[in-house]
């Protein structure tokens, strides 16, 4: 299956001779059920709004190339694609940290920007402040508190999608709620 202008939320799938068309309609499907989550999850890794829609558009592009990999008895699309993403997005901070380009803003953007506004109501001043607390954290910890809090996943869940001792998830979880009363 080839992939073709995945950017925002357009998405373009093209059959080619391999691949058929329930395939392309399941991908679909599952692109805009999981598109919102995907998108959130990588935001709260690179907390900017440009490399959020980049690192999104590459993991839904290598999703696509291996759909023919995908096993629904071992995870969830958006999970699948959601490793993917952080892959995506940890080689990126590697590749922007070896070149030392981190810059003041990136680090504070405006969390409003992720929803379009005819979408969602504008994020209120809850959500500025939550966006502030989880600047204190590293890369590690907000993801840890993403998965924990956002995707409601067990330590457990958490522990095997990342390689972890369960117990370590859940000692790393309460020092970085921790970290963000104590920077509140």
């Amino acid at each position: 299956m080839l992939c073709w202008g995945i950017r925002g939320r357009h998405l373009r799938l093209v059959e080619d001779d391999e691949a058929n068309a329930r395939d392309k309609r399941a991908f679909a499907k599952y692109y805009h059920d999981s598109y919102k989550r995907v998108y959130a999850y990588v935001y709260t890794l690179v907390m900017n709004h440009d490399e959020t829609e980049e690192v999104v558009s590459e993991a839904f592009f290598k999703a696509a190339k291996a759909f023919d990999r995908f096993d629904e008895d071992k995870a969830s699309f958006s999970t699948w694609v959601c490793t993917i993403a952080r892959n995506v997005a940890f080689s990126r901070i590697r590749t922007r940290r070896r070149r030392d380009v981190w810059t003041e803003s990136e680090l504070d953007t405006d969390l409003s920007t992720i929803a379009a506004p005819e979408e969602e109501p504008a994020f209120d001043d809850a959500a500025q402040t939550a966006q502030k607390l989880l600047a204190v954290l590293s890369d590690e910890e907000r993801e840890l508190v993403y998965l924990k809090y956002y995707q409601e996943l067990s330590n457990k869940e958490i522990a095997a999608q990342l390689g972890m001792n369960a117990s370590t998830v859940g000692t790393k979880v309460s020092r970085a709620i921790a970290k963000m009363r104590k920077a509140s």
